[in-house]
């Protein structure tokens, strides 16, 4: 196989050099294929960090025998092991301590993700100004101030049963655990590091003590960083090298992977708007860009928006019109299942006088973020509030809007056409992307995160993007 310069000088200073390695690629640069190649040119003992296990399967079948892929749990897990303790995995754990500390009947939803952030950060249970800053960083919201307050005060609590109460672990302590318990983690000389944007203090932390004086070969994109909503840092990458210029002794060298082998070139353009250093393939087709596209999407194509309501909406279309269609992402229907519950425990309850209740309940809720200035609370509710409300047009009573919800988020991943929002289908491609709310793009209010959104939309396309409504960010 031919590779490019910037393949070749990637090569070159992971084989020829003792330094570590910083490559920032972009959207389908063939990162994957860059990093197998150059596994293939080194000695020693190396292992490959992927983002998840789909991932490190996969790589495993294309990676030398003297490279180990394992995803962060994985080695976590090990860790937990090897230290003589034998445990089950529970993901219900820091729901079951927190019904232990504040009874069955609280609400533990808000709480629980935040212990997780937490957790992520790294952060003392006992620092409160820290957690505050999460807690208005990462969209946690709870019914009250004093609920709130009371939540902060018991972090540190759960924080103990966490790390004492071992028997049990769940998916944040397979890291979290070995780090603050000081397991012994297993030792590499080189370590390649995938998807490095989207890492936070935790995952940083795992990896600096598994190298622990070896080489760090990582590979991200601060453009496609959209991962700040669940603790993701989105500096992640400038991070990893200020921590590696502090504590170790070796060099750093800096390459880029900016020719993209999956975008057309009308593709390219339309996402130099936002990444400017990203080039198409020498041999790349020309595609298609249109702009106010009709909504037509076919079998094996995909369909991308920022928010979820409009999804819940082109998927009813398309089922009317006898098109197979899905929503990728299972973990939906528990968010909304939980705020009609807030309502009423009633199945019974008539949809008009759900929908009354409910949207004072929310405007209210909405109103209280805004005056707090949690702006990005305020939009995740209101995208909850309208999917809520899709489904109740659709409903008769409590009980079916719900039967509707698990229908629509529960369908196990079939049909021919895919619907879903950017932050799911990253690393994900297909053909044709229709995207839609393109009118809410970027969000004024969102950050740089925003305008990776748009960057990592438009280049999920192959061949041809329809923007179903303007270009993202033209007034």
């Amino acid at each position: 196989m031919k590779y490019t310069e910037q393949q070749e000088a990637i090569f070159a200073a992971i084989g020829e050099t003792e330094d570590h390695v910083i490559v920032v690629a972009g959207a389908g640069c063939g990162k994957t294929s860059t990093i197998v190649e150059a596994a293939n040119r080194i000695d020693g003992n190396a292992a490959f960090l992927a983002f998840n296990k789909s991932i490190a399967t996969e790589l495993a079948k294309k990676l030398p025998d003297n490279v180990e892929a394992k995803t962060f749990h994985a080695f976590g897990f090990a860790a937990i092991r090897s230290a003589g303790i034998r445990t089950k995995v529970n993901n219900y754990k820091v729901r079951n301590i927190i019904a232990d500390l504040l009874g069955k009947d609280y609400f533990s939803t808000p709480l629980a993700k935040l212990v997780g952030l937490v957790k992520g950060s790294m952060v003392d249970g006992r620092d409160v100004r820290s957690i505050r800053r999460l807690i208005d960083e990462y969209n946690i919201q709870f019914e009250s101030s004093r609920e709130e307050k009371q939540a902060i005060a018991t972090i540190p609590a759960i924080l103990n049963k966490c790390k004492t109460e071992t028997s049990t672990i769940d998916f944040d302590d397979m890291i979290w655990l070995p780090l603050v318990n000081n397991y012994p983690l297993p030792h590499y000389d080189l370590l390649f590091v995938d998807e490095a944007q989207d890492f936070n203090e935790m995952q940083r932390e795992l990896i600096v003590r598994v190298v622990n004086g070896g080489r760090c070969i990582i590979v991200g994109d601060p453009n496609q960083a959209i991962y700040g909503f669940r603790g993701a840092d989105s500096n992640s990458m400038r991070m990893f090298r200020t921590r590696l210029e502090r504590e170790s002794e070796r060099g750093i060298i800096d390459l880029p992977l900016t020719v993209s082998w999956r975008c057309p070139t009308s593709v390219v353009q339309e996402a130099n708007r936002y990444v400017r250093d990203f080039h198409h393939a020498p041999n790349a087709v020309a595609g298609k860009v249109l702009e106010n596209a009709s909504f037509t999407p076919e079998s094996g194509d995909m369909v991308l928006c920022r928010y979820n309501a409009p999804l819940v909406s082109a998927f009813y279309e398309l089922v009317s019109e006898g098109k197979s269609a899905y929503i990728l992402g299972r973990d939906m229907t528990k968010g909304l299942i939980a705020e009609i519950r807030k309502i009423t425990k009633s199945d019974a309850m008539g949809i008009d006088e759900f929908k009354q209740l409910f949207n004072i309940h929310i405007k209210t809720k909405i109103q209280r973020l805004e005056a707090d200035e949690k702006m990005n609370q305020a939009l995740s509710l209101r995208d909850k509030a309208d999917c809520i409300f899709i489904f109740a047009n659709r409903s008769e009573t409590v009980g079916e809007m719900i039967d509707n919800i698990k229908m629509v988020f529960d369908s196990n991943d079939e049909g021919e056409i895919m619907l879903s929002t950017v932050h799911k289908a990253k690393g994900l491609e297909a053909p044709n992307v229709f995207i839609l709310a393109t009118e809410r793009m970027p969000h004024p209010k969102g950050g740089h995160e925003e305008n990776n959104i748009c960057y990592v939309a438009i280049t999920r396309a192959q061949e041809n993007l329809f923007f179903v409504g303007p270009r993202p960010g033209k007034n």
